[in-house]
């Protein structure tokens, strides 16, 4: 202790690890500062320090952009955002905060984007935890922020992937898991937006499908009384899927995959004369092209 007071106050503030850390990341020496910030931030001296935090964050950030397609980029990132949020958290009204704010933006739109890419990977957990850590930041950023249309974005891309699953299962799918995944995707899209077209197409055509799937590959030769049940769950999922093609109808009258699925339906569903309206609404829309 003794010696440390002897030290002259210039050689203390080259000693100081934010310091120190800060001119390892002006080198372009990402390691050494990361290193020297976390001893800073492990410091009670130091972490308390709005610009402990805010150094952090830019080391952090630039460690993620190096570290794409490594596998290390998500914790870099983590950190990243968990460093400029504390900043802000530090020094609300802070001349650093807009700085913060601009690059939490930044840094929120590659959560989206990688949450967009792990669905097309099939890689549903990870894309979901991205989205949510997505929604999470949005929120910090703007809490006023209504997220619902990014939100309905994210859920009808997922049910597509799912969708196409469903379709096309690999040996290991539960195929009755994903169609209730596929369903519950489309309804929760419709407590956001009742009127989404997309989604109350898309989910008539899941039931539709789903019934005329188990028509396509009956056994007829089996007894009557489980051919009745088979039948009886055709109708079922031909009468789940009318409510939300109709509606699908109702929001736009002049979409031609909505006036054969309507027609489909009620064709299933043993009511000719619907079916045929439909279909003559379809050959009217035809013959105007």
């Amino acid at each position: 202790m003794v010696l440390f007071t002897m030290i002259p106050i210039g050689l203390m503030a080259q000693l100081d690890p934010v310091s120190l850390a800060l001119r390892a990341y002006q080198n372009k020496d990402l390691p050494k500062a990361k290193e020297l910030i976390e001893i800073a931030v492990g410091d009670d001296n130091f972490n308390g320090i709005t610009k402990t935090w805010y150094f952090r964050g830019y080391i952090y950030k630039d460690l993620y952009k190096e570290a794409k397609g490594s596998g290390e980029e998500f914790e870099l990132r983590s950190t990243a955002i968990e460093s400029y949020s504390k900043t802000i958290e530090l020094e609300p009204q802070g001349e650093l905060v807009e700085d913060c704010l601009n690059i939490l933006k930044y840094l929120s739109s590659t959560l989206y984007n990688d949450a967009a890419f792990a669905l097309d990977s099939n890689n549903f957990e990870t894309a979901q935890s991205l989205f949510d850590n997505y929604s999470e930041v949005i929120m910090m950023i703007n809490p006023t922020m209504d997220l619902n249309q990014r939100t309905i974005e994210f859920k009808l891309y997922k049910a597509s992937k799912y969708s196409y699953l469903f379709d096309n299962p690999r040996p290991e799918d539960n195929t009755e898991d994903i169609g209730n995944k596929v369903v519950k995707l489309y309804e929760g899209v419709l407590v956001l937006d009742p009127e989404n077209i997309s989604a109350n197409y898309n989910l008539a055509i899941h039931y539709y499908n789903q019934g005329v799937n188990i028509i396509e590959n009956m056994d007829y030769e089996q007894d009557f009384e489980t051919l009745f049940e088979i039948q009886a769950q055709v109708m079922d999922l031909f009468g789940a899927a009318l409510p939300y093609m109709l509606k699908a109808y109702k929001l736009n009258p002049l979409r031609k995959e909505t006036l054969v699925g309507l027609s489909g339906i009620y064709f299933g569903l043993n009511n000719i004369e619907e079916s045929e309206k439909y279909q003559a609404e379809l050959k009217k829309l035809e013959n105007q092209e």
